[in-house]
C-alpha cells in the first residue's frame, strides 16, 4: 500500500503555491510554505486584480487544458465562499477586433459549447452586455470574473495544517535519509517527506538541477481613474489585452509582454501600448481615459517554451543524461527525485491554472486517480524538454509519476 506523505515544504507563496499548499493541508499533509517577500502573492501574482477566463482556439488540447482549468478554477473559488468584493463574476467578451480574432471566436463558437459557458454575440448584443458601445462581435464568457489577489492567496493558507514563513529565501535543498532539509543562508530551517517548487523564476536558485525551459516575460498593467461614462462598463472587455470594471473607482489596463525587457521600473511606453489596446476596445472609452493613468504595476510572469505549466515528479537531470534509459523503459526504471515536485510556469494565466494543477498535483502525491483528462496531465510532465532533448519522446507525452507504472 501506498502511503501519502505526511509532511511537506512548498517553496513560493504566489497562486501556484498557496493553491499547491491548499490542495494538500484538505488531505491532511501538515504544510510548510516559504515565501521570500513579506507578503504572499508579491511577485506574478500580486497585481491589483486578477482576470479568470479562458482562451480558446478550437478543440484541440491546448483549449481543452484552458477550459477545464477555468471551469475547475470558477467551481474552487465560489466554494471558498470567497467576499463579493474580492471575487466577482462579472462575465467578459472577448472582442473579434480583427479579422483574425473574427475567425478564431467564429471557430469557437462553433464547437458547441454549453451557452453557460459561452456564446457568440454581435456588436449590438455586445454594447447591451457591456454598458457601453462595442463596435466588433465578440465571444461572451457570461461566468468570467475578476479576483483579488491577495485576498485570494490568503484565503487559501488560511488552514490549521498550513503554516506560514515570509522573509525567507529558500537557497539551498537537500536530501539526507529520504528527508528533504530546508536551507537558508546555510541554516537548516525544516525538514519534510516532500517538497514542491512553486517559486516561478527563482526556481533555478534553490540548488537543484533543473532542464525546465522556462524564462520570464514582463507584463506592466496601467491603473486608471474611472469616469462616470467608464463606470458604466459592467464586465471584462479584451481585445489583445484587457479593461476591468471599475472596482474602487478605478480600472485595471494590461497587460504588456515583453520577453527582452526585464527592468522593474514603470515605462511610459508600456502604458501607452496599454492604452493602444484600449483603443482597439472602445474608442470613446479611450478618449475618455487616456489622461486618467494614475499609476501601473510591473511583474515577471515565468512561462515555458511551450506554454504548459511544469506540473508533477522531477527526475534527476544529471543521471538521466549520463545514463539515459532505454525508449521503452519502465516508470519505475527511471531515475527519481523522489518527493520532489514542480508546480510553475503558469504564464499570464495562473489564477486560471494554477489551482486546477495544485489540485493535480495533489492526486498525484497522494496516489489517486486523476481528475483530469490524462492526456491533458501528460502535456504537464514537468521533464517533457529534458526527455525531448536526450530523445526520449515516448517519456515525453506520459503522465509520469514514480509511485507507479500506469502511465498514460
Amino acid at each position: 500500500m501506498i502511503m501519502k506523505p505526511r509532511t511537506a515544504v512548498v517553496v513560493g507563496g504566489g497562486i501556484a503555491g498557496c493553491s499547491t499548499a491548499h490542495a494538500l493541508a484538505v488531505r491532511g499533509i501538515q504544510v510548510k510554505l516559504f515565501e521570500r517577500h513579506e507578503t504572499i502573492a508579491s511577485e506574478a501574482s500580486g497585481n491589483p486584480q486578477a482576470m479568470l477566463y479562458p482562451r480558446l482556439s478550437g478543440d484541440d488540447v491546448a483549449s481543452q487544458f484552458a477550459l477545464e482549468s477555468y471551469l475547475y478554477s470558477l467551481d474552487f473559488f465560489n466554494r471558498l465562499d470567497l467576499n463579493s468584493a474580492d471575487f466577482n463574476q462579472c462575465g467578459m467578451l472577448q472582442l473579434g477586433f480583427n479579422p483574425r480574432e473574427l475567425e478564431r471566436i467564429n471557430k469557437v463558437s462553433s464547437q458547441f459549447y454549453s451557452s453557460n459557458i459561452l456564446r457568440y454575440v454581435t456588436a449590438v448584443e455586445a454594447s447591451v452586455l457591456a454598458g457601453i458601445d462595442i463596435n466588433n462581435d465578440a465571444l461572451y464568457f457570461p461566468n468570467a470574473a475578476w479576483i483579488n489577489p491577495q485576498r485570494l492567496c490568503q484565503r487559501l493558507i488560511e488552514h490549521d495544517n498550513i503554516s506560514l514563513k515570509t522573509l525567507t529565501k529558500i537557497d539551498k535543498i537537500l536530501i539526507n535519509n529520504d528527508l528533504f532539509e530546508i536551507f537558508s543562508n546555510e541554516i537548516l530551517l525544516s525538514t519534510s517527506d516532500i517538497v514542491v517548487i512553486a517559486n516561478a523564476n527563482d526556481a533555478q536558485s534553490l540548488g537543484v538541477n533543473l532542464y525546465t525551459k522556462t524564462h520570464a516575460v514582463r507584463g506592466q498593467v496601467s491603473i486608471i481613474d474611472a469616469t462616470e461614462d467608464s463606470k458604466k462598463l459592467k464586465l471584462i472587455i479584451c481585445s489583445d489585452g484587457y479593461l476591468s470594471p471599475s472596482v474602487n473607482q478605478q480600472h485595471c489596463l494590461g497587460a504588456t509582454f515583453s520577453s527582452e525587457c526585464l527592468n522593474s521600473e514603470i515605462n511610459e511606453d508600456d502604458h501607452l501600448a496599454n492604452l493602444a489596446r484600449l483603443n482597439s476596445i472602445s474608442n470613446h472609452i479611450y478618449e475618455n481615459l487616456k489622461s486618467n493613468v494614475k499609476g501601473g504595476r510591473v511583474s515577471f510572469r515565468c512561462t515555458s517554451s511551450d506554454y504548459f505549466p511544469l506540473v508533477g515528479e522531477l527526475l534527476d537531470s544529471y543521471l538521466l543524461k549520463s545514463n539515459p534509459p532505454r525508449p521503452n523503459a519502465r516508470t519505475a526504471d527511471l531515475p527519481w527525485i523522489k518527493g520532489m515536485y514542480l508546480n510553475l510556469a503558469h504564464g499570464s494565466r495562473g489564477f486560471t491554472s494554477a489551482p486546477f494543477c495544485g489540485e493535480l498535483l495533489a492526486q498525484i502525491i497522494c496516489s489517486e486517480p486523476y481528475s483530469m483528462n490524462p492526456e491533458i496531465a501528460s502535456l504537464l510532465n514537468p521533464n517533457r524538454f529534458l526527455l525531448r532533448k536526450i530523445g526520449l519522446k515516448r517519456l515525453a507525452k506520459m503522465t509520469l509519476n514514480s509511485k507507479t507504472i500506469n502511465i498514460s
